[in-house]
């Protein structure tokens, strides 16, 4: 659970480090009201692959 907070902050704050400025949208991440979308989607997807342990043979 904590793991999911920690990457809605680092999207959101990646955004305003891009410069995206609208506050309503950003707050809407930070709160996982934009899970679903292409931001989150992506950023969870990365994470997802992340944390995969190699396969062993």
């Amino acid at each position: 659970m904590e793991q999911i907070k920690e990457i809605r902050r680092a999207v959101a704050k990646a955004l305003e480090t891009r410069g995206l400025d609208n506050r309503e949208f950003l707050r809407q991440i930070r709160a996982g009201e934009q899970d679903d979308g292409p931001y989150m989607t992506g950023a969870l997807a990365c994470a997802a692959m992340m944390t995969k342990q190699p396969a062993r043979s």
